[in-house]
This record gives C-alpha cells, sequence and structure tokens, in this order.
C-alpha cells in the first residue's frame, strides 16, 4: 500500500488541470507509432486484399462513403431483414463522411480501412499526450503507448473489417487529455466527435463524461460542465435512438438493437430496475452461459481473463474508469446473442483506450524509478502475452485465425486467384443493381445498388463464388451455396452470363416477377 502522503499527492493532483509534456529530452512516439501501423496494416489491409472482408459493415459502409461522395441520401440495401432504407435509420453515424477524400483516391472500401488505421494510430498518440501530460517520461510514455498498441480488443476489431465505434473510441483519451488541462474547446471537439461517430456510442459518452467529472471532482467548474454535457449527451442517444432513427427507416421500426436484451423487460428503465431488484440474475448473465447450449460455456469468464491481464487491476482505486465502462460490460454480457460475450470482433474496442489511461494514472503512483518500470513492464507483458495467446486460440466462438492472426502464413494466402477473380469483378456492367456474396460486395466500386444474397429483389444480377467458404458465403452454409447456385442454373428467367474456374455471373431474363424475393433452404 502506497504512504498516506503519497495518495494524498495523487488525490490533490486532480484538483488542477493536468500540464502539458515535462521539459528535457524528448524522444517522440513516432517510431513506436510506425511500428503499430505497419502490424495494424498487416492485419486490417491484408484482408481487404485477400477477399477476406464483408458485406457487413464494411460493404455497407463503403457503399454510404460512395453516396456521400457524390451528394446524395445513402440508402443501405445489404440488409437481410429490411427493403433499401436509410443508412441513418441503421446506424446513426457521420464518421463514414471523414472518407470522402479518400474516396476518391482509393475507393470506399479502402478509404475506410485507412480511415479506421489512422484513427488507432491517433489513439495510441492520445495515450501517449495524455501518458506525458501526467508527468510520465518519454520513456514511461512510450510504454504507455506499447500497452494500448498490443490490446487483444484492437487486434479483433481490426481483424473484423470496419467499424464505427472503432473510429469513435479513439476520441476517449484525447477527451480526457483535453478535459484534464482545461481545454474545453478541444474537449468539447472531441466529445462532439465520439458522440455522432455511432448512436450507441451517445450513450457510452455519458458514462465517459460522468467518469471524467468524478475523476475531477475537486474543480467544481470542471464538474458542473462535465455534467451538462453528459445529460446532453443522453438527450441527443434518446432523441436520435426514440424519434430520428425510427422516422428515417423505411418501415418506421423502432430501435432496433433494444431486442438484444428484451429477455431483461420490456424498456430499458425495465430491464434496469428488473436486474437491480434480482442481482442473481444480474450474477448470472454477467459470468455464466445464459444461452440454452452448451456451446458457450466459459465464454464471459475468457471476457473477465482479458479484462484482468489488460489492465483491469487498476480501475481498483480509481472507480471513475469503473463506471465508464459499466455500459461496455453491459452492452456484451447482458445481450442473448452470444457473439457479444466474448473478445471478437469489434466488440471489445471500448476497453482499449480506457485501461490505457487508467493504468497511466495507476503507474503514475509508484514511485519514480524502477518501481513504475516494473509497472509498465508487468503491466505490457501480461496485456501482449494475452493478445499473443488468442491470435491462436481462444473460446470465443466463431473466430478466424486466418483474419486476425498476421503470425500466420495462412493469413498471408489468399483462397482465389486474385488477379483472375479481380479481373472478372471488372467486367461486370457498371448499372444496375447486383445481387453478390458477402466478401465480394467491398471488391466492388461504389456507389451502386447492391444486395447481399440470397435477397434477389429487382437484381439485374447476380455474382457467386463457385466454392465459397462459410465466412465469404454468409448467410448461407456451404452446401446451401451450392444448393443456390443449381437453382439459378436451372431458373429460366436467369442465364449465365459468365463464368470461369471461381465465379459464376447470372444475368435476369425477363421482367422482375417478385420486387422483394429472397431465396429460401
Amino acid at each position: 500500500m502506497a504512504p498516506a502522503h503519497e495518495n494524498s499527492a495523487y488525490e490533490s493532483s486532480y484538483s488542477r488541470p493536468l500540464g502539458n509534456a515535462p521539459a528535457g529530452r524528448r524522444r517522440g512516439p513516432a517510431l513506436p507509432l510506425a511500428l503499430a501501423g505497419v502490424v495494424y496494416a498487416l492485419v486490417s489491409l491484408v484482408n481487404q486484399y485477400n477477399f477476406r472482408t464483408a458485406a457487413l459493415d464494411l460493404g455497407l459502409a463503403a457503399q454510404v462513403v460512395g453516396d456521400w461522395a457524390h451528394g446524395r441520401v445513402a440508402y443501405a440495401a445489404l440488409l437481410l431483414d429490411s427493403p433499401p432504407t436509410n443508412f441513418l435509420s441503421v446506424h446513426f453515424s457521420l464518421t463514414p463522411v471523414l472518407a470522402v477524400p479518400l474516396y476518391w483516391l482509393v475507393g470506399g472500401a479502402w478509404a475506410l480501412l485507412l480511415m479506421q488505421l489512422g484513427a488507432v494510430l491517433l489513439g495510441a498518440l492520445g495515450v501517449w499526450r495524455y501518458a506525458r501530460a501526467r508527468g510520465a517520461t518519454g520513456g514511461e510514455a512510450r510504454w504507455a503507448l506499447a500497452f494500448f498498441c498490443c490490446q487483444w480488443g484492437i487486434f479483433s476489431a481490426l481483424g473484423f473489417d470496419y467499424h464505427d465505434n472503432v473510429v469513435g473510441a479513439m476520441a476517449v483519451p484525447w477527451l480526457a487529455l483535453w478535459a484534464g488541462q482545461g481545454r474545453w474547446g478541444w474537449a468539447a471537439a472531441a466529445a462532439l466527435f465520439l458522440l455522432v461517430s455511432k448512436e450507441n456510442m451517445a450513450l457510452w459518452l455519458v458514462f465517459v463524461l460522468l467518469g471524467l467529472a468524478w475523476q475531477h471532482r475537486h474543480r467544481r467548474g470542471a464538474v458542473a460542465g462535465l455534467g451538462l454535457a453528459a445529460a446532453g449527451a443522453l438527450g441527443y442517444f434518446l432523441l436520435v435512438t426514440h424519434w430520428v432513427m425510427p422516422a428515417l427507416d423505411v418501415a418506421q421500426r423502432p430501435f432496433s438493437q433494444v431486442v438484444r436484451y428484451r429477455q431483461w423487460g420490456a424498456s430499458v428503465p425495465g430491464m434496469a430496475w428488473n436486474l437491480l431488484c434480482h442481482p442473481q440474475l444480474l450474477a448470472q448473465a454477467l459470468f455464466c452461459n445464459t444461452d440454452p447450449s452448451g456451446a458457450y460455456d466459459y465464454v464471459k469468464l475468457e471476457l473477465w481473463g482479458a479484462l484482468l491481464c489488460s489492465g483491469a487491476l487498476a480501475l481498483r482505486r480509481q472507480p471513475w474508469y469503473a463506471l465508464m465502462l459499466v455500459p461496455i460490460v453491459g452492452q456484451k454480457l447482458l445481450a442473448n446473442d452470444p457473439a457479444l460475450w466474448g473478445i471478437n470482433q469489434q466488440y471489445s474496442i471500448e476497453f482499449a483506450p480506457v485501461l490505457a489511461l487508467a493504468l497511466v494514472d495507476a503507474v503514475r503512483r509508484r514511485p519514480a524509478g524502477s518501481a513504475r518500470r516494473r509497472g509498465w513492464r508487468w503491466a505490457l507483458a501480461g496485456a501482449a502475452g494475452f493478445t499473443l495467446v488468442t491470435l491462436y486460440a481462444r473460446q470465443s466462438k466463431w473466430y478466424d485465425r486466418a483474419t486476425t492472426n498476421f503470425l500466420t502464413g495462412r493469413h498471408y494466402r489468399c483462397p482465389y486467384d486474385r488477379a483472375a477473380l479481380r479481373a472478372a469483378l471488372a467486367r461486370l456492367p457498371a448499372r444496375g443493381p447486383l445481387s453478390v456474396q458477402s466478401n465480394l460486395v467491398p471488391q466492388l466500386p461504389a456507389p451502386r445498388r447492391l444486395y447481399l444474397f440470397p435477397v434477389l429483389r429487382d437484381a439485374a444480377g447476380v455474382v457467386l463464388l463457385r466454392h465459397p467458404d462459410e465466412a465469404a458465403g454468409w448467410p448461407l452454409r456451404p452446401e446451401e451455396s451450392q444448393k443456390a447456385l443449381a437453382q439459378l442454373r436451372a431458373r429460366p428467367d436467369f442465364r449465365v452470363a459468365y463464368e470461369d474456374a471461381q465465379l459464376v455471373v447470372f444475368a435476369r431474363r425477363g421482367p422482375v416477377p417478385d420486387p422483394a424475393e429472397v431465396l429460401h433452404f
């Protein structure tokens, strides 16, 4: 336990704004950032190059970028459960607009992946700057940067294409930095960026702002400003999810994400009250498999182990950071969808910046010198070790090492003849709606009307791989994809317009009999 005078000094540091980086020899973060950028590119960009990206969410977001680049309203046509509808009714996210300039150079999908990669590096730079403002030496700040960059949540997210919450989460270190320094204009800009990055991020922002208010509780002006901002963020979340998104939806449907939590109550307040009144239900939901299938046993425990290995112990004396993570833990573990429970995909990215900031402040409590170096070494070893192990194997389901583990040769091998497949896709007509398999969607130029096969609707053509794997043919299983291919060959209203060893392109003949058609198996 730290001496009483040390704890007192630590507490008093929150009663004044953060400083700037201490003077002296300054070795910047350029080299570790460059190294992280190379590694992240090997994960994310290689997947796009090797046809391992998907229609949702990268293909959908790429179509949005293309529409916005041409000054058009963006419609989401790739959804399986909805006719084409305004994109903002699906995800109220404005961050794809940042990819519009890059769209004109590299296309929508590549622009989004590059923007996401750059955002993660900016988040890492924010952690470095925060550490320096907290009084860390250059070496200690680089330890903090390395700790953030090796987080498993980042690798899981980058291994699964593009997602707006990854970009938005990277504003948190800058928000914490500027709020601590009393630079309220810049802090407001960071909060606004997080607010509009995705509709559910607005709710997370409420807890982030309240956590910052708790952290800086000795600064009355800061507490008042952060509290008002939290109330504004909550109002924005309610306005967008309860009125704006349903109004933009073609079917006027209510906010759809709540359905993942309906087992706890009919409304959000009812869910919260039910769980608070029945703590045994809450404990079971947080730690146990609540799905009838035993296949998901221990998935939630793997998440808790991930947090313990990645700096969660730093939350013990800094409960404001734990408060920031409450909605993220609830969003994951209270859902009825086991895909959210574990450490896969983009659902854990928010942990990375918060744990990094918490660890910066926790290690700072140690005496300068060897004690701090040991703290950073142990923290980095825990996070990096867990990430390394889970690149190869994890309890969480549906993990594909080929998409995320950049240390294996399989990650760099493409199951297709890339040049031949791209040449075949280039032969597709430039106009007309198409029904396309998932991994082909991000490869096609935007904007154009695309449906995710087996949705046909009014498609003028259908583009299918002859032998797709499960990821490429999703939502169909490989055997269902083969049945679909045979079914289209037998239909008189479709003819084979192009075929080679990898790809089959069907063209529709005659009028569209059913503009809402979806193939079923």
